[in-house]
């Protein structure tokens, strides 16, 4: 529980706020900065992709689960960047932290391709949240934004990969579902501050 403590909370400070201060990215280093930073700005983007990581950990598609939620990730950014809604994105992210924390926390879990299916859809959302920080910029920070966010997130989940392995393998397994309800917490919280923030806007 300590390591997934860890994977947590050691990039918040030195990532706590954007990289660009909410500037569109204009150059290829800008947009990779920036997309390094957005997905471990807010703790509920970077719960999910631990939680994915752990659940890739004990599933038998292994680390394609967290390759088809990147993949799906650049559709939801390109999503936004065409100006395509979609509808309650941070209800939708919220809830995904929550419901792949309950996964986690399952003995019984769904088969692989529902997982994966399920990481897909929560992709576009997460994406269509990141496509915020990069609307509007030019087409060079835009890969970058894409390279940047991509191999972040891909790198997360395959260190919570590999610690949930080891410690599935080396240790009782209930400690993914222990990190479950850790996420679950997290999620909930989330949750709970967009429904109300929706309900009772400032």
């Amino acid at each position: 529980m300590g390591a997934i403590a860890a994977l947590l909370l050691l990039p918040l400070p030195s990532l706590a706020h954007h990289p660009l201060g909410g500037r569109v990215p204009v150059t290829f280093a800008e947009g990779f900065l920036s997309g390094l930073g957005h997905p471990v700005i807010g703790l509920d983007h970077l719960a999910f992709v631990v939680a994915l990581g752990l659940l890739a950990a004990v599933s038998a598609w292994g680390i394609a689960i967290p390759v088809v939620f990147v993949l799906t990730a650049m559709v939801g950014t390109g999503l936004h960047l065409a100006e395509v809604t979609l509808p309650a994105a941070e209800l939708a992210i919220a809830g995904s932290v929550l419901g792949f924390g309950l996964l986690l926390a399952l003995k019984n879990r769904p088969q692989s391709a529902v997982i994966a299916g399920l990481a897909a859809i929560a992709g576009l959302f997460h994406g269509f949240a990141y496509g915020e920080a990069i609307f509007g910029a030019q087409t060079m920070p835009l890969v970058a934004y894409l390279a940047g966010f991509t191999t972040i997130q891909l790198t997360i989940a395959i260190a919570a990969f590999w610690i949930g392995r080891q410690l599935t393998q080396r240790t009782n397994p209930v400690f993914v579902q222990r990190a479950g309800l850790v996420i679950c917490g997290i999620g909930a919280a989330f949750l709970a501050t967009t429904l109300l923030e929706t309900v009772l806007p400032v």
